[in-house]
């Protein structure tokens, strides 16, 4: 059993499609393999994939940042204006306040004879 002999198989070449019975790896007319090398193209599929994947995560991400930076500056612009709103009111407020307090600390003004 120190020489094993290989049977010949039929087989079908994946390349040119011709039919042989060989114990050979290789076909006979074109010269490659049996086997088909489907892991380079199982590994480009999975590449083209993964980057499709990361650009549409990254696309949704830019565009839901800008949402949301024009939603916060639009609400930033609400919150300023009231605050300046309530700022001028509160100004006036104690202005008059101010002019009451002082007006009842100081002693009326006579007129001189």
């Amino acid at each position: 059993m120190a020489t094993q002999q290989r049977q010949a198989l039929q087989r079908v070449c994946p390349h040119c499609s011709t039919i042989a019975v060989t114990p050979e790896r290789r076909c006979p007319w074109c010269g490659r393999s049996y086997t088909r090398r489907i892991l380079p193209w199982v590994a480009l599929l999975a590449l083209l994939q993964t980057a499709l994947t990361i650009g549409a995560v990254a696309y949704l991400l830019t565009t839901f940042g800008d949402a949301l930076e024009t939603e916060l500056d639009d609400q930033v612009l609400i919150v300023q204006r009231d605050f300046e709103k309530e700022i001028g009111g509160l100004d006036r407020r104690v202005r008059r306040e101010l002019r009451r307090e002082l007006d009842a600390r100081l002693p009326a003004i006579t007129q001189a004879p």
